[in-house]
């Protein structure tokens, strides 16, 4: 599986989790996958992005995918 695959798959758990340090863990998730990425970090969030967006329109429900949207969105606009 790919980073992105890798990743994807720890934030789709917290998606569907209700511990307290989500939003610390899912930060961690996508940090690491970041730096483990060949990729520039432009493109690399943007792959996230969509990822995610992907996921949220399946509307799973008992899924929260809005601290990993957040997090990603707030790191795209640093950028810019």
């Amino acid at each position: 599986m790919d980073r992105l695959g890798t990743c994807m798959d720890a934030l789709r758990a917290l998606a569907k989790s209700n511990a307290p340090d989500r939003a610390v863990l899912a930060e961690r998730y996508i940090d690491a996958y970041l730096t483990t990425e060949a990729a520039s970090s432009a493109s690399s969030l943007e792959r996230l992005r969509r990822a995610i967006h992907y996921e949220e329109v399946e509307r799973r429900e008992g899924e929260d995918w809005s601290i990993a949207k957040e997090y990603v969105r707030s790191l795209l606009h640093r950028m810019t």
